[in-house]
């Protein structure tokens, strides 16, 4: 699954884009990819909506989850919002997104400009278009 992100400093807003098949591997290394480049703490739309078959299982979301977890704990990380297309990758963003919850503010979309509004409007990162 290649992931590109593009960095706006000024903003300290990460937009992360993903495609292909996706697994709990990449998602743990991008993250720990973000806190060596101390970016953690920058607000994040993370895209997904190029993401194909095969999905992962609820038990490999799980322990993505969990290895998640252990990161954000040691970081603080700042709200991120996931953009999906499809009910699979929906279903499975939202499973996720509710195991981390409780540690850090995660939300999934399928309407890009109504995550970037979420995240305008609760964490005032991204200006009025």
């Amino acid at each position: 699954m290649p992931i590109t992100c593009v960095i706006d400093e000024k903003l300290k807003l990460v937009r992360t884009e993903a495609s292909g098949p996706m697994s709990g591997t990449l998602i743990v290394d991008h993250l720990n990819s973000l806190l060596r480049d101390e970016l953690v703490g920058h607000c994040e739309i993370i895209d997904i909506r190029g993401v194909t078959p095969p999905y992962l299982t609820g038990s490999q979301i799980w322990h993505a989850a969990k290895a998640v977890l252990s990161i954000a704990l040691k970081s603080s990380p700042a709200p991120r919002a996931i953009v999906v297309e499809n009910d699979a990758v929906f279903g499975m963003s939202r499973m996720f997104s509710t195991l981390v919850e409780d540690t850090f503010t995660i939300r999934v979309y399928r309407d890009m400009e109504a995550a970037e509004h979420w995240l305008l409007e609760e964490y005032h990162s991204i200006p009025a278009k």
